[in-house]
This record gives C-alpha cells, sequence and structure tokens, in this order.
C-alpha cells in the first residue's frame, strides 16, 4: 500500500465537505507524502466531553481510528495536521448577546444567540481546548499542528460569513476544487493573501486570533503549513 513506500500526512477536519474542498489542494502540495483525511463528522474542540485535560488524548483516540482503518504503523505517520474553526470562541463573554431568533448568528463585534449561557460555556470549553492543542506539538511522539479557519473554513475560503446549507457547503467544495484543484500555485497565493493569512510565525498568529474579537473576524494561518511543503 501507498503508507508503506510514502509517509503519512493525516488531516483531521470537522467534515465531509472540508475534506472535500481541501482534499485536491493539499495532495498536490504534499504529492510526495500518502495524505489522508480523517472526518470528525462535528466541532471534536466544542464537544461536551472534551476538555483542555483531554484534548490531546482526544486527538490520538481519533489518529489510532484512522490508523487501524487504513492499517499503517505511528512510525508511517510523518505528521498529523488538524484543521479547526474558531467560531468566535475567544471573544469576551459580553459580547455574546440575548436573541430572541431560535439560530446562532455571528457578527463582526458580536453573538447573537437565545441561550447566551450556553455559548458563553462553549467558548469557554472550546477556547480551553484549542489553547491546549495549539501548544501541543505532538501526540503520542507523532508530530503534530492545529491550524484554524476564523470563524470557519466557508467564511475565509468563500467571504460567507452566514449559516450556511449542506448543500450550499457541497456547491461551494465543488467549486473551489475545481478553480484550485490542479493550480497549487494560485492556491498558495490565495491562502497566503492579506485579506485574511496573520501575519507572523505559528504562536504569534495564535497569540493573535485570541485577542479581542479577532475570532470573529476572517482570519487564518493556514499559509504557514503550505509554506513548509
Amino acid at each position: 500500500m501507498a503508507a508503506k513506500t510514502k509517509k503519512v500526512i493525516l488531516f483531521i477536519v470537522e467534515g465531509p465537505t472540508d475534506e472535500e474542498t481541501l482534499s485536491p489542494v493539499l495532495k498536490k502540495a504534499f504529492q510526495r507524502e500518502d495524505v489522508r483525511f480523517h472526518v470528525v463528522h462535528g466541532d471534536m474542540t466544542s464537544n461536551w466531553s472534551v476538555s483542555g485535560n483531554n484534548a490531546v488524548k482526544t486527538v490520538y483516540e481519533h489518529i489510532e481510528v484512522e490508523r487501524k482503518r487504513y492499517g499503517f504503523d505511528k512510525k508511517d505517520i510523518l505528521k498529523v495536521i488538524h484543521l479547526v474553526d474558531i467560531d468566535g470562541a475567544f471573544i469576551p463573554a459580553d459580547k455574546v448577546i440575548q436573541s430572541t431568533t431560535g439560530t446562532i448568528r455571528y457578527f463582526d463585534d458580536r453573538i447573537e444567540t437565545a441561550d447566551p449561557e450556553g455559548v458563553i460555556d462553549r467558548n469557554s470549553r472550546k477556547s480551553q481546548v484549542l489553547y491546549r492543542l495549539c501548544t501541543a506539538d505532538a501526540v503520542g511522539k507523532i508530530p503534530y499542528s492545529v491550524f484554524y479557519f476564523s470563524r470557519n473554513l466557508e467564511h475565509v475560503l468563500h467571504n460567507n460569513n452566514g449559516n450556511l446549507t449542506d448543500d450550499e457547503k457541497i456547491n461551494y467544495a465543488d467549486a473551489f476544487a475545481d478553480k484550485y484543484g490542479s493550480d497549487q500555485k494560485g492556491f498558495q497565493a490565495f491562502i497566503s493573501s492579506d485579506d485574511f493569512a496573520v501575519p507572523g510565525d505559528f504562536r504569534e498568529t495564535w497569540n493573535f486570533i485570541m485577542q479581542g474579537l479577532n475570532s470573529l473576524h476572517r482570519h487564518c494561518n493556514l499559509h504557514l503549513l503550505l509554506n513548509e511543503s
């Protein structure tokens, strides 16, 4: 199998459209490696069962699922790249505002929700998990890094900050893959755009997204990974 001759880069993503969007461009960027995707089918970083204390262990459990699924050894994995949505997790609690609508809505200066206490609690837990993960450089002795999209992937890649349907996400994924799937230079230029690429090194980009209202704005640090390739 490919993992016996090539080292594996395992990408952990939240949903299937994340894989559909990024798989073509990332396989092109890392064509010397065996690029695999593990889809969590949800937001691991805001799951009630995950905390700052067990975040690294939870990531390792997901790695093990994929490793056993494909039958490769830990030594076959070059690195694990975890891609996460920020969802405004680091904003001050007083920027989570009561709303009469049932749908959570994100704005550049606030989150509106019918359940402010629930969202504040989610943000507290999610921010602790993200802080723990961004300070981890290995999981189970496998090199590990976590990169972010803020507020989420569609916000960064398509400048759409609305609540999208699954069909809309699929259409965006298909269009992005068609545009950049065979245009590695174009993708690298796009993901490094001053419109959203956060300047600085890895630690500086994470420090930035944790400040003020930055986690509600359109920011990403994935360009740092592409600069390594």
